[in-house]
């Protein structure tokens, strides 16, 4: 039932908009690159590159999905892809990214993912990790950092975009 709460909490946040906090963000900006308003981007999966380097994980991440930026600082992600132990992973997050130098970018994304057994039997978990951004006219990446922790193995995530509007 708490899955399915939190699960429903996110989608709610995606569909409606964030908490107005985020909304009236004071972000510390050294934006010297204006942004539109809104952009959408299609997430074509990418590689990851793990610390335990023996371990055998798959570190090619195909996979595709979408990512809607409604500000600066903001965006919405959602997708799936093959992940590092071989299973299929879906997710959903929200990448807030208050610090920028022109199409740079660096905060956290936080969101729900599943399809990793050793995160609750393979099912729905939390994540944040930090995220870096670099966003150009057509082209951008996400460059995230998964920490080592418990039966985590940590690795650093690249994953390749493509601006669609």
């Amino acid at each position: 039932m708490k899955t399915l709460f939190t699960t429903a909490t996110l989608w709610l946040t995606l569909a409606f908009g964030s908490p107005a906090a985020w909304a009236e963000s004071s972000a510390t900006t050294l934006n010297l690159t204006p942004v539109s308003t809104s952009q959408l981007w299609l997430n074509v999966g990418g590689f990851s590159r793990h610390f335990h380097r023996d371990a055998g994980y798959n570190e090619n991440n195909l996979g595709i999905g979408i990512e809607y930026r409604t500000s600066p600082e903001l965006s919405y992600m959602a997708g799936s892809y093959y992940n590092s132990v071989r299973k299929n992973t879906a997710y959903a997050a929200v990448n807030w990214q208050p610090w920028m130098v022109g199409p740079f970018k660096l905060g956290a994304a936080v969101g729900l993912m599943n399809g990793y057994p050793a995160m609750n039997r393979g099912g729905h978990f939390f994540a944040a990790l930090p995220m870096a951004t670099y966003e150009g006219e057509r082209f951008g990446l996400n460059v995230g950092l998964i920490p080592s922790i418990k039966n985590v193995d940590g690795a650093v995530i690249v994953q390749f975009k493509l601006r669609v509007n």
